[in-house]
């Protein structure tokens, strides 16, 4: 089924700093691999037609620039070209006609087979869509976009924006900030002061940096990677008490804890971690729907000799104010940035284009950590023993190549149970692999939540 467009506003402008980033990471990905296409769910309220999941659709499109735009490359850089009009194919596909299979079984199926296909962002609208029926009645609508269009926060704008228009058309709010007026934000006095100060923080830390933070492990930079996963009730639990006690948030207790561990591993005195950031901190880009994340830099010095007798929560607000230091310095030209570094790598004599990076992967606007157990939880103890055993560690067969990473931590689910799935060069920390720092990671969560004596330097001589 042909849904036509028509926004009646042509454009084409330069990549904003993210679609920059995005850019760069999928020229570099071989052409088959499509582990960054995203897809969404979309239920269809009672009383919905086909005929409005299709009027939706085309609302949805011409809300949202990014949603009918193609990219180029052209000898002045890469471009983004508006289309006034056009026509997204939605699929139709009919529960009845699938014999036995049931909603969850043939969304799971029909999703997968929306999202896998290779985007062509040069010619190709960079979204898909399906909708599930039972009986004439549209049950359940699939977006697939390419993350050339939408990061995971954005997907999520899209996401609540087609349920609006689905339920209650008059009731959804304008768009937000389109990509191309991003750009000229970007592009004025304000955002040029804004990235000379966040290129100048970077140079300054990755100038005085251990080597091991930076550089590849040799000299062919090709991805030799190991796979962890693990789920762990046990270490969520944890993770919730130490954020209520110490008022942080619980992603940054676990963003402290691994730089703490990958310092310790490596036998360094600090530890340094690629995030992945939505830099949604103006209010006129909150709603950008665009690739719009960026590389932000937390530094955590974890000397066992500065911080001998620092507690875990001392540790944890150190950990907050390096989080809010890396967030205020994540918005430039990755360009710039990667020009910047290899001229001081080649002075500092390091292979440049090794990181140890951090993604939380939780989808922002929809994921909410659950309550979390008071401070002080006398209980927390037997609590967490009880739960050590539901953990779960596998090595999953994973065919991503994350873009000169060393070291990559997935933060997938942080409700009821840690889920966190680890990517490591074979050789970076020796015969320890992902699977051994995952087990230590939810060893050294669990010490500091009930050991009320721990300290830095007591969790940094434990892992090592």
């Amino acid at each position: 089924m042909d849904i036509p467009f028509r926004t009646g506003r042509a454009a084409e402008g330069p990549l904003i700093w993210a679609q920059l980033a995005i850019w760069n990471v999928l020229r570099w990905l071989p052409v088959e691999d499509t582990t960054l296409n995203l897809l969404v769910r979309v239920p269809v309220p009672d009383g919905r037609g086909l005929a409005d999941v299709a009027d939706g659709l085309r609302r949805l499109v011409e809300r949202h620039d990014s949603l009918h735009t193609v990219y180029a490359d052209t000898p002045a850089g890469p471009v983004q070209r508006v289309l006034a009009e056009g026509v997204l194919a939605l699929q139709v596909h009919e529960l009845d006609d699938l014999g036995d299979v049931g909603l969850e079984e043939a969304a799971a199926g029909i999703g997968e087979a929306l999202r896998s296909p290779r985007f062509d962002i040069g010619a190709d609208l960079p979204l898909r869509a399906a909708v599930l029926l039972c009986a004439g009645r549209p049950l359940l609508v699939l977006l697939a976009a390419s993350h050339m269009a939408v990061d995971g926060w954005s997907f999520n704008i899209v996401r609540a924006d087609l349920a609006g228009l689905l339920a209650d058309p008059a009731g959804v709010a304008e768009p937000g900030q389109q990509p191309l007026e991003r750009g000229e934000y970007e592009r004025s006095a304000v955002g040029r002061r804004r990235e000379a100060k966040a290129l100048a923080f970077w140079q300054r830390h990755l100038e005085s940096l251990p080597d091991r933070m930076i550089e590849r492990p040799r000299d062919d930079g090709t991805p030799r990677l190991d796979w962890g996963l693990i789920q762990s009730p046990a270490m969520a639990l944890a993770v919730h008490a130490l954020a209520a006690r110490h008022g942080v948030p619980s992603a940054t207790v676990l963003l402290g804890g691994v730089t703490l561990q990958l310092a310790a591993y490596l036998g360094e005195e600090e530890a340094a971690l690629r995030m992945i950031v939505s830099t949604r901190f103006r209010p006129a880009s909150r709603g950008v729907v665009a690739a719009f994340n960026q590389n932000a830099l937390f530094r955590l010095d974890c000397a066992p000799g500065r911080h001998g007798a620092e507690t875990v929560g001392q540790l944890l607000r150190r950990s907050a104010d390096a989080a809010f230091a890396a967030y205020a310095h994540c918005e430039y030209d990755p360009f710039a940035l990667d020009a910047m570094f290899a001229a001081l790598a080649a002075r500092r004599g390091v292979r440049p284009n090794g990181y140890c990076f951090f993604n939380d992967t939780r989808f922002g606007l929809l994921d909410a950590d659950p309550p979390a157990p008071p401070p002080g939880d006398d209980d927390l103890a037997a609590r967490v023993a009880d739960l050590l055993p539901a953990t779960k560690l596998r090595s999953p067969v994973i065919d991503r190549l994350p873009m000169h990473a060393n070291f990559f931590m997935f933060l997938m689910d942080l409700g009821e149970t840690a889920e966190l799935m680890l990517s490591v060069d074979r050789g970076f920390f020796g015969r320890r692999g992902p699977l051994g720092f995952l087990a230590d990671l939810e060893r050294l969560i669990v010490r500091a939540a009930v050991d009320a004596g721990a300290t830095t330097a007591g969790l940094y001589a434990a892992v090592r």
